[in-house]
């Protein structure tokens, strides 16, 4: 099974540590036009889809009879709660290009210059994102009362979104935001071709939009820019979100999470394992319940 393009997207570009990169920061157009108009918010619990977008399924921190909450309700025993203090940085991320490692910019480009930005890529595989005007971040303080949260209610969740979902398409993990990484405008590009994935790629403004650039590859790559926005537009556009990931299993007693987590040595997760098939074993004639893991998004 070939990896989505938010699969690709993500797992190349995550290095820069500031969290999860989704390859669609638009808010979906089916939430209400106030969430649209601000984007993500702390306390969202969702799935990102195979396109890379965040499909929000209800916020923690809002009331069952908040606007976000209409049609689908909320889980079965749901409690909003306060997030707490927040940071807020109007620069968290300077303007200019983030790229995965094998993608070098060239600072020094002959002259006349091509593009506004070139890059040779040397790797079959990687991502990049071009800010022009950089990003900020919003980020909870304190945000461990959060996943005690998830712990306590992860299974009222999970089966609040098999309702939305079904069984046989929920097969990713879902997200707590904790924060968030916000842009008003972007362009970004990744690529998997592992038979010829080297050569120039270039960044041009685009003449009828100097809020974004346009990406031209020597070789097949996915690329998408947003619409553009002036000074004046609102910062609703969520380039990584941070938090944490939910991943509930019926077969594992003590799941091994693969993904966006936080680093773990290689012994300590066959450890956890071994650990959890000899639990299996053990409950086999018994039955068990499922489980919930909760990892916090690596950064």
């Amino acid at each position: 099974m070939s990896d989505s393009f938010q699969d690709v997207y993500a797992k190349h570009l995550q290095h820069a540590d500031y969290g999860y990169p989704l390859r669609m920061p638009e808010p979906m157009s089916t939430l209400p036009q106030h969430y649209q108009d601000s984007g993500l918010q702390i306390g969202d619990v969702g799935i990102v889809d195979s396109k890379g977008q965040f499909d929000v399924l209800f916020n923690i921190c809002k009331r069952s009879d908040n606007p976000l909450h209409d049609p689908r309700g909320v889980p079965k025993n749901f409690q909003p709660v306060q997030h707490g203090d927040v940071k807020f940085s109007d620069n968290a991320i300077s303007a200019g290009p983030i790229h995965s490692h094998g993608i070098k910019q060239i600072l020094h480009p002959s002259k006349p210059r091509p593009a506004d930005y070139e890059f040779d890529s040397s790797t079959p595989a990687g991502a990049l994102l071009i800010l022009p005007h950089g990003a900020m971040s919003v980020e909870l303080l304190s945000p461990e009362q959060f996943r005690e949260v998830a712990t306590k209610s992860a299974l009222d969740w999970y089966d609040f979104a098999k309702k939305r979902y079904g069984v046989q398409h929920l097969d990713r993990s879902l997200y707590l935001v904790t924060g968030f990484y916000k842009a008003r405008s972007w362009s970004l590009g990744s690529f998997n071709n592992p038979t010829d994935a080297t050569g120039k790629i270039l960044a041009r403004r685009d003449d009828n939009n100097p809020n974004i650039y346009l990406l031209e590859f020597a070789f097949p790559a996915d690329r998408r820019h947003s619409r553009g926005s002036d000074d004046s537009g609102s910062i609703n556009q969520t380039i990584f979100i941070t938090g944490f990931k939910i991943t509930v299993s019926s077969w594992l007693p003590d799941p091994i999470i693969l993904g966006v987590t936080e680093s773990e040595p290689a012994w300590s997760k066959l450890v956890r394992l071994l650990k959890a098939c000899l639990n299996l074993l053990r409950g086999l004639s018994g039955g068990h319940e499922q489980r919930a893991a909760i990892s916090k998004l690596r950064r």
